[in-house]
C-alpha cells in the first residue's frame, strides 16, 4: 500500500478527488533538508499525519467513531505559511532544474494555496495511505 499527500482547502466539495502528490511525499525528507539550508519553515511541519496514525492504529473503530477521529485530529494550516514554504522549495528546485515531477507537485500546491487565500480557507496537506 502506498502512501501519497493530497492537498485539500476548507471548501473543497465532498466529492473533489485531490490529486496524488506522491512524489512530494516521496520528497519529503530531502525537501525538509532544503528547507534547513533555506533557512524555511520544514514541509512537515505542515502535514496532517493523521489518516496514517489511523490506519497503523490497533483501535478498533467503527467508520462513523474513524470519521469523528479523523475531524477532530485533522491539521488545517493557514495557506500562506505553507505558501511562503513552497514557493521557496519551487523556486530553489526549478534554478537547479531538478526533477520535474517533484516540481509539478509543487506547483499544484502552490496553486491550490492560492486559490485558498482567495478564497481565505485553511488547506490540509495530509498524507493519505
Amino acid at each position: 500500500m502506498s502512501t501519497v499527500l493530497w492537498i485539500i482547502l476548507e471548501n473543497d466539495p465532498d466529492d473533489f478527488a485531490p490529486d496524488d502528490l506522491a512524489f512530494l511525499y516521496d520528497s519529503m525528507d530531502a525537501l525538509d533538508e532544503k528547507c534547513a539550508s533555506l533557512d524555511t519553515t520544514a514541509l512537515t511541519e505542515f502535514v496532517d499525519f493523521s489518516d496514517l496514525e489511523l490506519n497503523v492504529s490497533e483501535d478498533d473503530m467503527d467508520e462513523d467513531e474513524a470519521e469523528q477521529w479523523l475531524a477532530d485530529n485533522a491539521k488545517w494550516v493557514n495557506p500562506a505559511e505553507l505558501l511562503a514554504t513552497l514557493r521557496v522549495l519551487e523556486q530553489a528546485l526549478a534554478e537547479a532544474d531538478d526533477d520535474q515531477d517533484l516540481i509539478e507537485d509543487l506547483r499544484y500546491c502552490i496553486e491550490r494555496c492560492e486559490t485558498a487565500e482567495q478564497d481565505a480557507v485553511r488547506v490540509r496537506l495530509i498524507a493519505v495511505m
